[in-house]
């Protein structure tokens, strides 16, 4: 057992130092989660300081405390670190004291962050990886119509109020490669990270909508996240919407039933899906109204458009008929595109 384990916390439920202090004595804990500013709260207590986890970097790029474990008396102790407080005492009155004065001490504003996703994966079971995404992810006002074109701010309000105030539903955004279909979906998680939870299911694991134990997952989800909404991410999706055939019947079927119906009333999922090929090619059923909440074609964007963008980026572009998004961002345009210009000039 390395010494960092010995004390941290999870070993046996708590800390060595804790179990040979109270032993089979009162012992109360009280946990509260946040932001400390650990650094701090060293030096204002060293002398108290009990026990440490320092991480650092080879070429010093980290260096930072993690683990803190702080003795205050005989039977009082407190540990931190930079998301969570828990104090032990004898009485739960001490044990709360001590977290709640460390936390009016020394608690910091969250950095900022953008939305978030959980990644669904596959295995023995069905589980979970929480993706977190940068403040760059979410557009300004003016940002955003610049990406999308002109009445795209009304649409994308529109469409917040639509899942907003429906429990489930099925939205396609429809669109060539590199027109902003994903990062939409990334400014989008930001927008209702307060109120919305977003999943996500990578093509190669699309099979998991067949899994029997999928049910299961989203009810135990239900349970844990109650005042949530659940949104379900099906990106380049296309095989998965085509007309049923013999190769995705299953997959259609598992849509159109979290979706609508019965089953989605109690799951209560948001499934947004995102395709390159046209909406006349999928199965017609997923198109019904009444299941079908929103159908958005993410167009390229005309030169005007795009020079816009181009412009505040800093950046100026080939007077060609239309730019996807990808080819306004990249790096080297001139030497990727190869387009005719607009005109009779060659």
């Amino acid at each position: 057992m390395s010494e960092a384990s010995a004390f941290s916390p999870g070993y046996k439920g708590t800390h060595v130092p804790v179990v040979a202090a109270f032993g089979g004595g009162r012992l109360h804990e009280c946990r509260m989660s946040g932001f400390y500013d650990l650094g701090r709260a060293l030096t204002e207590n060293a002398a108290t300081l009990l026990r440490s986890v320092r991480r650092l970097d080879a070429d010093q790029s980290l260096n930072q405390w993690d683990d803190l474990t702080f003795q205050f008396g005989p039977r009082s102790f407190l540990y931190a670190d930079e998301s969570r407080v828990i104090g032990y005492a004898e009485t739960s009155q001490e044990a709360e004291r001590l977290v709640a004065k460390f936390g009016a001490s020394y608690s910091k504003p969250p950095a900022p962050k953008g939305g978030s996703f959980y990644l669904i994966r596959t295995g023995r079971e069905i589980s979970r990886e929480l993706v977190q995404l940068g403040t760059e992810t979410i557009l300004g006002d003016e940002v955003f119509s610049l990406h999308y074109g002109q009445g795209s701010y009304e649409w994308h309000e529109d469409f917040i109020a639509k899942l907003r105030s429906s429990s489930h539903g099925l939205t396609i955004f429809e669109g060539s490669p590199g027109t902003g279909k994903t990062s939409y979906l990334r400014h989008l998680m930001g927008v209702l990270k307060d109120t919305h939870l977003f999943y996500f299911i990578p093509t190669a694991t699309m099979s998991v909508l067949t899994n029997p134990d999928f049910i299961g997952f989203w009810a135990e989800q239900r349970r844990r996240f109650a005042d949530r909404q659940f949104v379900v991410i099906l990106e380049d999706s296309d095989a998965a919407l085509m007309t049923r055939g013999a190769d995705n019947r299953d997959q259609v079927s598992a849509i159109l039933n979290l979706s609508d119906g019965m089953l989605a009333d109690f799951l209560r999922l948001q499934i947004i899906c995102t395709i390159n090929c046209k909406a006349s090619d999928i199965d017609q059923a997923l198109l019904r109204p009444g299941r079908l909440l929103c159908h958005r074609i993410f167009h390229r964007l005309d030169y005007t458009q795009a020079s816009r963008l181009a412009e505040s980026l800093g950046r100026n572009l080939p007077a060609v008929q239309d730019y996807s998004l990808a080819e306004i961002f990249a790096e080297d345009e001139s030497k990727t595109i190869r387009r005719p210009s607009i005109g009779f000039a060659a």
